[in-house]
């Protein structure tokens, strides 16, 4: 792989974990500061929201005895996407 092409993999990998730990202080934040129109709150809902609202609707936090499983099936899912991209670059990351 060329200079550029590894590069690009480092960035897009950073970007996967930046995500995740987006997502986790989301989940996070949620219990200690309910309002999500608060600071911080705010923004990392406006990142993490987009990513956790599809799983939402799919599993329903009432069919799960209340328990919000989306940011545990993204942080998964954005693993699972920073291993196979470092898998299909030679294992660059």
């Amino acid at each position: 792989p060329t200079c550029s092409e590894t590069a690009m993999v480092g960035l897009v990998h950073e970007l996967l974990s930046l995500l995740s730990v987006i997502v986790i202080a989301d989940a996070l934040l949620s219990w200690v500061l309910p309002d999500p129109n608060r600071p911080p709150r705010s923004l990392t809902r406006a990142v993490a929201d987009p990513l956790t609202a599809p799983v939402r609707a799919l599993i329903r936090p009432d069919m799960t005895g209340g328990i919000d499983f989306s940011p545990l099936v993204v942080i998964l899912v954005l693993h699972g996407l920073a291993n196979a991209l470092a898998q299909a670059s030679g294992g660059l990351h």
